[in-house]
């Protein structure tokens, strides 16, 4: 509980003093801060070139977890240089992994409507009783709805709404604009012989877990 004079009290403790914020810094004072608790800094130029960039707390507070001792120094030897080389590398396996990512998504968007839309039809995903839980079902579908309401300006939904029967947006078209959580809501609610089916196009094979209308996905066993 916060008290008026600006007092934190954590279930009977003594008061814990609130921190003002600090003031923005300048990328001057910046590299005179960084300097202050303890980081070498070798090339000023190239460090303010590099703030100028990617924001201090970003930097600081991410990339020099476990650099720093108890009192906020960073530990001997630490070097600005040293921070940005790992900041660089992550950013460099970011952009190759999501890339990876972005593929293996794609391909199960695809596969997925593929699937069901052949096999049931392309506007079948409102059919409740194709999925195993009906509760699960209506919040991939309130999901979707909001989905489509974000998403009412892009051509493609439009097209759909204005020039077709009903103005109802068939699978296929859907997976393109739904996130991947939602996507995996769809999966995760399909029934256990249609899960199989997809995996079965990526040599996996769907397993049932213990007690729940849900699946997973398993390396097929050789």
């Amino acid at each position: 509980m916060r008290t008026t004079s600006g007092h934190l009290f954590l279930s009977g403790d003594l008061p814990l003093e609130l921190k003002e914020l600090q003031e923005s810094l300048s990328i001057a004072d910046q590299i005179t801060n960084l300097k202050e608790i303890g980081l070498i800094i070798e090339d000023e130029a190239l460090a303010a070139s590099f703030l100028n960039d990617v924001s201090y707390y970003r930097f600081v507070k991410a990339y020099s977890l476990g650099l720093k001792a108890k009192n906020g120094k960073f530990n001997k030897g630490v070097t600005f240089k040293q921070l940005m080389e790992l900041y660089l590398f992550n950013a460099n396996f970011r952009q190759l992994l999501f890339g990876q990512i972005e593929h293996i998504e794609v391909n199960l968007r695809c596969r997925v409507s593929n699937y069901f839309s052949t096999t049931y039809g392309a506007l079948s995903y409102s059919d409740s009783s194709l999925f195993a839980d009906a509760d699960y079902h209506a919040a991939f579908m309130n999901d979707m709805e909001e989905e489509i309401i974000r998403n009412k300006r892009a051509p493609f939904i439009r097209n759909f709404q204005e020039n077709y029967i009903d103005g109802r947006i068939p699978l296929y078209a859907l997976v393109e604009i739904c996130s991947f959580g939602t996507l995996s809501k769809f999966f995760k609610n399909l029934k256990n012989y249609d899960k199989k089916a997809v995996a079965k196009s990526y040599k996996l094979r769907a397993g049932k877990s213990e007690g729940s209308q849900t699946g997973s996905v398993n390396k097929k066993k050789c």
